[in-house]
């Protein structure tokens, strides 16, 4: 996939290989979106650095309850499909956004899906 993959054409890929995460990383001048599928790596897109920010910012706009992006800041947030729909399946998606550093994850999303069990440990219940 190319930089002009949309955070929620990510998801929708992400949920239907039934990954657990994606994690967006900034090295060398490339972002990557990696999915953890069944405790394997697979990347699913890469573009120039210059491309994460506003990745990150339409990654922002589709939680529950976003108010103004501000790069670099960390931030928990939530999708349960307030403000963009859920990939079918996906009960929720806890999105993290971290502050940026070289080779360090700049966004974090794990998956949960209708019918898994949880094991208490997000607050979710289960």
């Amino acid at each position: 996939m190319s930089a002009s993959s949309s955070f929620t054409d990510l998801l929708q890929l992400a949920a239907g290989a039934h990954a657990s995460e994606l994690t967006l990383r900034v090295e060398n001048g490339q972002a990557s979106v990696v999915a953890m599928v069944r405790g394997d790596a697979a990347q699913v897109a890469q573009w120039p650095e210059s491309e994460a920010a506003p990745f990150l910012a339409q990654a922002f706009a589709v939680c529950d309850g976003a108010d103004d992006f501000v790069p670099g800041v960390s931030r928990m947030m939530r999708m349960t499909g307030e403000r963009a729909a859920l990939p079918a399946g996906v009960a929720t998606a806890l999105v993290q956004f971290l502050p940026p550093r070289e080779g360090g994850r700049h966004l974090v999303v794990r998956l949960s899906y209708e019918g898994d069990v949880c094991c208490g440990t997000c607050g979710g219940g289960g």
